[in-house]
């Protein structure tokens, strides 16, 4: 072999060599974007839990509101009481289902333990010590319905003509989120009972009934506010007569007339306002009074 054989041989085998490094770091950074990419598909990350909101109201569809009030945890007897509050007419005819993430093919017992005036306290029992989150779900339980088969009633193979059948429509779902949940430690007789929620109920009442007179007087003084400012434009329209044709003056005692009706409709708006806040005073003495009862107990 000659020595230019030789010499293109080696700088062959060090062109080779030099490519298979950078060929191994061009892999190199190939997989770590590749691994960057996929990812998720491999690495545990932490799923967005829903934590339902108190004191913010749900609407439904036939039933008003449904608004969360107050959700308490009790570890060591690992229960949940959630205090629901129902604005509506009459009774719905609620019922409650609960389910944890941690086990999610499982209905938790549920127990309503105080019941006033709109107002719900359900208990959910056993739960797990890590449940991580929780779905409560809210049915209206529907009337009863008999059908009756007339074809069954004339046949002599007949034993039961009525048949009843119930149904429950689904109203809305609340959620918890454990993390976010307010919990309450304790030994012995932890959770509260029916006496504390009642004066947790009634304490909840009169905080709807103040805020609803404060919103009263802020809408008596916004009608009276509307009202002077009626009143001025009317005033100022009066004045307008004085140098008017007579054409003019009847397209403005028009206007005038306007202006006295929506006068009067304002005097009638605030007498209202003012019957419903002297109602709700009514009803927020009954709540003190109900109050010292129920603490004296």
């Amino acid at each position: 072999m000659t020595i230019k054989k030789k010499l293109d041989d080696y700088r062959f085998n060090l062109r080779r060599k030099q490519s298979w490094k950078y060929t191994a770091i061009l892999a190199f950074f190939f997989l770590g974007f590749l691994s960057l990419l996929t990812s998720k598909f491999y690495i545990n990350t932490d799923d967005k839990l829903y934590h339902t909101k108190t004191f913010e109201p749900i609407s439904t569809a036939g039933t008003g509101n449904i608004t969360l009030e107050e959700r308490v945890y009790y570890p060591t007897a690992h229960a949940l009481d959630m205090v629901v509050k129902i604005d509506q007419g009459e009774d719905e005819n609620l019922s409650f289902s609960a389910m944890e993430k941690a086990n999610p093919n499982v209905k938790l017992p549920v127990k309503v333990v105080y019941e006033d005036e709109g107002y719900y306290v359900v208990r959910v029992n056993n739960l797990s010590p890590h449940w991580e989150a929780l779905a409560f779900d809210l049915y209206q339980e529907e009337e009863e319905n008999e059908t009756v088969n007339v074809e069954d009633m004339t046949s002599h193979y007949s034993t039961d003509t009525a048949e009843k059948e119930d149904s429950q429509s689904f109203l809305t779902t609340l959620y918890s989120d454990q993390t976010k949940t307010k919990t309450k430690q304790g030994k012995g007789k932890s959770l509260q009972q029916k006496q504390d929620y009642s004066l947790l109920v009634n304490g909840l009442e009169k905080k709807t009934v103040k805020k609803k007179m404060q919103n009263y007087e802020k809408a008596i003084a916004l009608e009276a506010k509307q009202k002077r400012q009626t009143q001025q434009e009317m005033n100022d329209l009066q004045r307008d007569t004085k140098y008017q044709v007579d054409e003019e003056k009847a397209d403005t005692e028009s206007k005038i007339a306007l202006k006295k009706d929506r006068i009067q409709a304002s005097d009638e708006t605030i007498e209202l306002y003012k019957t419903e806040q002297k109602s709700l005073q009514e009803k927020l003495k009954k709540l003190n009074e109900k109050e010292q009862d129920l603490a004296m107990k």
